[in-house]
């Protein structure tokens, strides 16, 4: 790491601190660090009511900053932190427990078991389920990129369909679209995983 003159001061906008830690600051991620190690691992905690684990996902979130700081364009600091170590949390939670098992539970809910129900509620349904985050993710990577996009933004990173539209300038509508296509292919490739795994 290089390290670069920094005097801490409050006033420095998380923007501002990235720029600097992309130019290898060190004292500008220390102050990343301090500004919100405490209420990611309180967030951590609260979710997994385990300290040491709590406390090694929010270390690793870190890592995972500085590592890939010359890789990755973050438009808020802020969202970026707390979603890796929501992903974490969500990860960590889908390891212990079996995917198959989990597949088998949501695939005979009302909602993925009856032929008239609507796609989008029915992968909804999966989706807000994080346990299967990791599998979503997984599967997310195989849908058409535009799709897999909005879809990312929207259900993944808690973006609204207008801020997903505005970020790839398209219409709302547009979006929406995209949206309702993955969450249709989604539905069939989670069907056809269940089927295989039982």
């Amino acid at each position: 790491m290089k390290n670069s003159y920094f005097h801490p001061d409050s006033t420095y906008t998380d923007e501002h601190l990235w720029d600097m830690i992309r130019n290898d600051s060190v004292d500008a991620f220390n102050e990343v660090y301090n500004r919100y190690w405490d209420v990611l691992f309180q967030v951590t905690k609260k979710r997994l009511q385990v300290k040491e684990v709590a406390e090694e996902i929010v270390q690793d979130t870190f890592i995972i900053l500085w590592e890939k700081r010359h890789h990755i364009e973050i438009s808020v600091l802020k969202h970026y932190l707390f979603a890796i170590t929501r992903y974490a949390v969500f990860h960590y939670m889908a390891r212990q427990q079996t995917i198959a098992s989990r597949i088998k539970v949501l695939s005979h809910t009302p909602q993925l078991s009856g032929t008239n129900a609507s796609a989008g509620a029915d992968i909804e349904s999966l989706v807000n389920d994080r346990l299967l985050l990791q599998l979503i993710e997984t599967i997310a990577g195989e849908l058409p990129e535009k799709s897999r996009q909005v879809f990312r933004y929207n259900k993944l990173l808690d973006y609204s369909i207008l801020q997903a539209a505005q970020n790839f300038d398209i219409s709302p509508k547009t979006a929406e679209g995209h949206l309702t296509k993955a969450l249709k292919l989604l539905r069939v490739k989670l069907n056809t995983l269940y089927n295989i795994l039982l």
